[in-house]
């Protein structure tokens, strides 16, 4: 049976459309962003070089930076991405055991910072809120801006509560990527405080109590006195935001001054067994209250806190054992 002309002519015409959307279809395929990972660039990108950053912890929450890649377009660098999560107690439901926050954290050569969403499980009336934080803000943000970015509440108007453990997370490890990529972070705290070439050592005349369990003596490089450092540990309960855990410790190290007065308050955050991030970030500011006290004005530094420790009782009090231990141990 021969096919008339008209019949090959349609035949040649749907091969040859056939053939141009394959064509298109691979072309999508290879310059459409359709993965968070593109998003970070607005373009079809590669990521190369992995390089493991930071390791979760076995139990609890924790907020690290996981590992980085390096992204590329075909031969062209486009930025050095961080994926980083967050576990914590913000559950979307019941059938969840935790809350989860995954992103991509990109820093380009410019020095901008984009973040794309790779999985976000949170309270259910915070998740647009969330959402609409990371894209409010983190589209673009020279690095140097990101610490300025005022607190954000992102309940649900109908909620009747509000939301800002998770944003104030997401911004603290997203400055933690940066701190990493700009090599900012000071890996011993105590070179702030008594400055290079301190020499620290055991005070062998110190015995250990239940919660202060270490005293140690610092020095310059002259051998000269120059403060010394408690350290207090001690378990307690603490509340994850879905219900209170109990059990799990925490660890300070109380730096003084040879004038008997606190020149910093340090809080290991591989020993801090509560929830880290914003919750973390209180109890901080809360220590720091210390900071230029002697241990008889103690109890007047904390005595009045305010909204400082709001929604971090639990750990606060087992702070508040910590530091009273230790000014029996003074005393």
């Amino acid at each position: 049976m021969r096919l008339s002309k008209q019949n090959t002519w349609l035949l040649i015409n749907t091969g040859i459309l056939l053939v141009i959307a394959v064509i298109f279809i691979l072309a999508n395929e290879s310059i459409v962003p359709k993965e968070p990972k593109d998003f970070l660039f607005d373009r079809v990108i590669e990521l190369r070089n992995e390089t493991d950053v930071e390791r979760a912890l076995l139990s609890g929450g924790y907020a690290i930076v996981d590992y980085k890649v390096e992204a590329y377009a075909g031969d062209t660098f486009l930025g050095t991405v961080y994926n980083v999560k967050v576990k914590n107690g913000y559950t979307y439901s019941d059938d969840y055991e935790f809350g989860m926050i995954e992103l991509w954290v990109a820093i380009d050569p410019a020095g901008d910072v984009h973040v794309q969403v790779v999985e976000l499980i949170q309270s259910d009336w915070t998740v647009k809120g969330i959402q609409n934080y990371i894209y409010q803000y983190y589209q673009g943000l020279p690095y140097a801006e990101v610490g300025n970015i005022p607190e954000y509440d992102a309940a649900d108007l109908t909620a009747g509560a509000t939301a800002t453990d998770s944003t104030g997370t997401i911004q603290e490890i997203i400055q933690k990527a940066i701190d990493i990529h700009y090599d900012l972070i000071v890996d011993d705290p105590l070179v702030t405080l008594y400055g290079e070439g301190y020499v620290i050592s055991d005070d062998e005349t110190f015995v250990p109590t239940a919660l202060v369990v270490n005293r140690e003596i610092v020095k310059n490089s002259s051998n000269v006195d120059i403060g010394y450092v408690y350290t207090l540990t001690g378990a307690g309960d603490y509340d994850n935001g879905q219900e209170v855990v109990t059990g799990h410790t925490i660890t300070l190290k109380v730096a003084f001054d040879v004038d008997d007065q606190v020149i910093g308050v340090v809080i290991p955050e591989e020993l801090y067994g509560h929830t880290a991030g914003s919750r973390l970030t209180k109890i901080q500011n809360y220590a720091d209250l210390l900071i230029g006290k002697t241990v008889s004005e103690f109890a007047a530094a904390l005595s009045n806190p305010g909204d400082l420790v709001s929604g971090v009782t639990y750990t606060k009090d087992l702070v508040d054992v910590l530091i009273e231990a230790l000014v029996e141990e003074v005393n």
